[in-house]
């Protein structure tokens, strides 16, 4: 009588061999953690909106601004007011190593008819630069606009995408005729899915035409679908081609477009740690150049809650 044989079933790993490998995963990631803390990306921003109380408030923003290791201050524009508060901010900034750069922007600005505020906007600078000059000059120009909040962009995109690159256009052409300064802008991190003629995207388009830009990524996790990586890459990839910074925009307030879009609620612990995840990726990317923190007023609440 034959004896049939069975072959032994394939061994499985037992659980303490995959707790070892977990174990062994993330000591290794806690040591890259641990050093892209003596190796901050060139650039950690943020953006300052409220200066009405800018003269009051310059030292407590710049105080934060030091503790977080921030060195470009993305500083909002009231033509309405004096040059005074602006060129003491500037001053002290610089002294104390940051950078600023001049803030205005509205969605409206992404439409011809509105170009004469563009116009106003950078008058505003030169008047200011002449006036100002030295260690209170502006050292760039930054610009938020967002037409696709408006309702023409529901209505007809493709209308407003042209008015938008013209009006781009036109303020790249007026500042680098008038004042030379770097001109960035905030953008988001999808504008690389709406197609251009010439340059494949409207992304690719934006990098072509400005300094830098800043991708408002705006996700509370590192790693996975939709998250700050997989948001980034597309544009941080465009900015690696061209020879062009792209810095990573993160949000600290609060929002109706989802948890997953802000920090706010987290602590910047929370922050922190998806920041150096993102870092620890994105670092061999020659395109990709920071962070920035939107903005002061909620990450100065959040860092204190």
């Amino acid at each position: 009588m034959s004896v049939l044989k069975f072959e032994s079933p394939r061994k499985v790993p037992s659980l303490k061999i995959i707790m070892i490998a977990l174990l062994s995963c993330m000591a290794v990631a806690t040591v890259l953690m641990l050093k892209w803390g003596f190796e901050d990306p060139p650039v950690k921003a943020t953006w300052v909106w409220d200066t009405t109380d800018l003269m009051k408030d310059k030292d407590t923003i710049l105080a934060f601004a030091q503790e977080q290791g921030v060195n470009v201050i993305f500083l909002h524009i009231d033509r309405s007011k004096d040059f005074e508060p602006y060129r003491a901010f500037v001053e002290e900034a610089h002294g104390s190593g940051i950078e600023v750069e001049a803030l205005g922007g509205d969605p409206s600005w992404g439409l011809t008819g509105y170009r004469e505020e563009i116009a106003s906007f950078i008058e505003w600078i030169e008047d200011y630069q002449r006036a100002a000059g030295g260690e209170a000059a502006f050292d760039g120009i930054h610009v938020d606009i967002e037409p696709y909040l408006l309702k023409e962009w529901e209505e007809d995109q493709d209308d407003v995408v042209r008015q938008w690159t013209g009006n781009m256009k036109y303020l790249v052409k007026k500042v680098k005729q008038g004042v030379s300064l770097r001109i960035s802008a905030d953008l988001p991190f999808w504008i690389h899915k709406i197609p251009d003629r010439q340059s494949g995207s409207l992304g690719a388009w934006m990098i072509e035409q400005l300094d830098r830009v800043v991708l408002m990524d705006y996700r509370n996790f590192a790693i996975g679908k939709n998250g700050i990586i997989d948001n980034a890459l597309p544009m941080v990839r465009e900015g690696t081609k061209a020879g062009k910074p792209v810095i990573i925009g993160l949000e600290t307030a609060p929002t109706d477009e989802g948890e997953h879009t802000t920090f706010h609620g987290q602590g910047t612990s929370s922050l922190h740690r998806q920041m150096r995840l993102s870092h620890i990726f994105m670092r061999w990317y020659s395109g990709y150049q920071g962070f920035s923190i939107h903005d002061y007023t909620s990450w100065k609440e959040v860092s204190e809650s």
